[in-house]
Parts: structure tokens; C-alpha cells; sequence
């Protein structure tokens, strides 16, 4: 596995990487009612090809409250707990500064500093 790299920590990308460090598992649904963003799927994209992060996605089905009774399958991303602590290992405390980082900006207090090295 190639060290995967940080995005920017006051972006929509760093806010969705955090909460996968942090062993949350996220639908488009989840992030969208945290973060008001509806791109969720892109930003997961730009993790694994962009950045390098081992994201998996687990396919789910759900009724939808459409009149037909259709369902609707979607995903879960996530980061396997066993590649998770890998990871942990690998970038060391980098992984608790940048989630500090990203939940100091969402949290609106001054940065010390732009964690992560990315365009996004």
C-alpha cells in the first residue's frame, strides 16, 4: 500500500476523510446532514485516486418512501478497522493532528496551521 496523502483540512474532502479516520462508516445521507454537502461520492473518489486512501464501499438497499414501493441501493464508505490501525501505525500522530485540525476548523476556531498538502 503507497502512503496516502492528506488533503487540505478546511476542505469538504478533508471533512469527509476525517470522519473515516475516526472509524465512522458515512452514506451520502450522513455527511449531507452534517456538512449541507451533496458530493459526498466525489470527494471519496478524489481520497482514493487523488490522495491514496483505502476507502471501501458496501453496497446497502432501502425502501424508499416513493409511492411504487421502489427500493434504492446505495453506499456506505468506509476504512476496514484492520487497514485503519495499519494506517495509524504507518502515519503516526499525523492521523490525530489532522482530525484535530479538521474539528477545529468545523468548529470555526483559528487554525495554527493548513494540515494536509492538497489542492482539495
Amino acid at each position: 500500500m503507497r502512503t496516502p496523502t492528506f488533503p487540505r483540512s478546511n476542505t469538504l474532502t478533508g471533512r469527509a476523510l476525517m470522519r473515516l479516520l475516526t472509524g465512522k462508516q458515512y452514506t451520502h445521507r450522513d455527511f449531507q446532514n452534517e456538512t449541507a454537502s451533496y458530493r459526498l461520492s466525489g470527494y471519496i473518489e478524489s481520497l482514493r485516486n487523488r490522495h491514496g486512501w483505502p476507502i471501501e464501499t458496501k453496497e446497502e438497499t432501502a425502501q424508499t418512501k416513493d409511492p411504487t414501493g421502489r427500493n434504492a441501493t446505495y453506499g456506505r464508505y468506509l476504512i476496514e478497522p484492520e487497514i485503519l490501525l495499519e494506517l495509524r501505525r504507518v502515519l503516526c500522530e499525523r492521523v490525530d493532528l489532522y482530525i484535530e485540525a479538521v474539528k477545529r476548523y468545523e468548529s470555526g476556531r483559528p487554525q495554527a496551521a493548513n494540515l494536509g498538502g492538497g489542492n482539495d
